[in-house]
């Protein structure tokens, strides 16, 4: 049983633990990493989650991530995330740091939360997407796509890629990526 240790609506710890499925079915706040692959070619790496997910299955994701660990930072979390989910071991070095975003999302087919905070990074890569072995548990397909489709996607929803419902939050973090890490 995988557990969270939970924090409150500001990201301070409760120095608390739950297991994995009372915290989506309660909603309480926890901390996820993210990692947005970006190539050469300005194109972002998405995921189609696996239809087994628990939140969120069937849609596409805009970057590589997982919940972290009781006792685990967001880097090293990120690190293992991308180890987990593409079978790469990404160095350290080249994961940049974006911010820490609060997001508050809702699966209406699943009835679950998903309120954490997520520690963004962004990764710059020359590989190809055959370099990468995704977790079949967790991803159903890799895509790249160039960022410019990425964003007429999240922002005109349903018309193209079926995204998680987090658009608004997924434009903040790419524009936040486009204005600092491109």
């Amino acid at each position: 049983m995988e557990y969270f240790e939970l924090y409150t609506e500001q990201n301070l710890p409760r120095w608390q633990t739950k297991a994995r499925s009372d915290v989506h079915r309660e909603g309480d706040w926890h901390r996820s990493t993210e990692v947005w692959v970006i190539n050469d070619q300005r194109e972002l790496l998405l995921n189609l989650r696996h239809p087994d997910k628990d939140l969120f299955a069937n849609l596409w994701d805009v970057c590589i991530a997982g919940h972290l660990q009781p006792g685990e930072n967001y880097r090293t979390a990120a690190l293992r995330e991308v180890r987990e989910e593409l079978a790469y071991a990404v160095p350290s070095s080249e994961l940049h740091f974006i911010d820490v975003w609060k997001i508050d999302g809702f699966d209406v087919h699943t009835q679950l939360y998903d309120r954490e905070f997520a520690g963004v990074f962004v990764w710059k890569t020359q590989l190809p997407i055959t370099a990468f072995i995704p977790q079949p548990e967790e991803i159903s397909e890799l895509r790249f796509v160039p960022i410019h489709q990425v964003r007429q996607a999240l922002e005109n929803p349903g018309t193209d890629l079926n995204f998680i419902p987090l658009e608004t939050i997924f434009l903040e973090i790419l524009n936040r990526i486009e204005s600092t890490a491109l």
